[in-house]
């Protein structure tokens, strides 16, 4: 009988909650984030609350600041949307991108007496080999160079003009720690591409929606979740040697959006930081990974690619160098990047 009670009781008190109730809860929950937005409690970096506290709080005082001025609701929008411009190249500025970059890579680059194999054997090709490995997941732990590696992504975003990222997708055996930062910066959705060989990878089956939403974690809330009639997104890793895992991702998600009908704008652009140059185990010659890219109507944006001699140079600079003032005044980063630039390897336009 009490249990009975109790549900009765539950029923009895949902019933009676009329509209005029909900609408005063709605407004009091929007009054109280008001407050703590303009009394500043909580942090706007802090995760997901500071996003829901914050919102657009700051552009909405903005405009009606700019209403009271005098200024239409239509010249309030294009100022807004001018200072968000002035305040992105403030807070990703292009100097020194590449400098910096190429410091930081130092950093983390290790040399082995034996050369190591790493990559993915594809298409009759041999996997890559290199007495240097570059340990940028190694990076991405460190939370001041995450920071900086990510606003160098940012900054080689808006140098290609992409304004405007949805959704983020990053092989999950790829940087997802990189990728996440990102996402949360751009305030876009996360989607981790399961590996090929990912044992949590369901094959083929007639059901194509629900495997490609398992395939694809995060894709199931993206499209739940959006009210953009035209999804637009990115591929992103840290880097690259073969691009046949970048490839394939693009490839299988794009045919996934097309059979399923999803309002998803196929992938066309794919991010890395850097790519390391590959070559042909057989005639010596350096692999072409962008005409894997060019194949499936997308293209592979990076700062610059890098060869044997250029992580040598690279561990040069990490065995006589402290910090990256002192790199940069002895001129070492400077006459790397120089020596890039002549090999036709630099792609950045700062």
């Amino acid at each position: 009988m009490e249990t009975e009670d109790m549900i009765q009781t539950i029923i009895t008190f949902i019933t009676s909650i009329t509209i005029n109730d909900i609408i005063l809860t709605i407004l009091g929950l929007d009054t109280l984030r008001s407050v703590l937005a303009s009394l500043g409690i909580i942090k706007r970096e802090t995760p997901f609350l500071g996003r829901i506290i914050y919102g657009k709080y700051d552009v909405i005082i903005v405009k009606e600041a700019l209403r009271e001025l005098g200024y239409s609701t239509q010249q309030a929008e294009r100022i807004v949307g001018r200072l968000k411009n002035v305040t992105d190249k403030e807070k990703y500025p292009q100097a020194d991108t590449a400098l910096r970059l190429l410091y930081i890579l130092s950093k983390y680059i290790i040399k082995f007496e034996n050369a190591i194999s790493y990559g993915l054997i594809s298409e009759g090709k041999m996997l890559s080999y290199s007495n240097y490995y570059i340990n940028t997941m190694e990076a991405t732990h460190n939370q001041n160079d995450l920071k900086e590696l990510s606003h160098i992504m940012i900054r080689l975003l808006r140098n290609n003009k992409e304004d405007r990222v949805d959704f983020i997708i990053v092989p999950k055996g790829g940087n997802p720690l990189l990728a996440q930062y990102i996402a949360n910066e751009l305030g876009a959705n996360l989607i981790i591409a399961k590996d090929i060989n990912d044992s949590a990878r369901p094959q083929e089956s007639g059901e194509l929606d629900r495997i490609g939403r398992i395939r694809y974690e995060g894709l199931n809330f993206l499209l739940e979740r959006s009210d953009t009639k035209q999804i637009k997104g990115i591929v992103l890793d840290c880097n690259t040697s073969g691009g046949t895992q970048l490839v394939t991702i693009i490839s299988d998600f794009n045919d996934l959006v097309e059979k399923c009908n999803y309002p998803i704008v196929p992938i066309c652009n794919c991010y890395v930081l850097f790519k390391l140059v590959k070559l042909d185990i057989n005639s010596g010659k350096e692999i072409n990974i962008d005409k894997k890219f060019d194949d499936i109507n997308c293209h592979l944006f990076r700062l610059f690619d890098l060869d044997e001699e250029d992580k040598k140079e690279l561990c040069n600079i990490s065995s006589q160098v402290i910090d990256y003032y002192v790199a940069y005044e002895t001129g070492v980063l400077h006459e790397l990047k120089n020596k890039i630039i002549k090999k036709s390897k630099y792609y950045y336009d700062e």
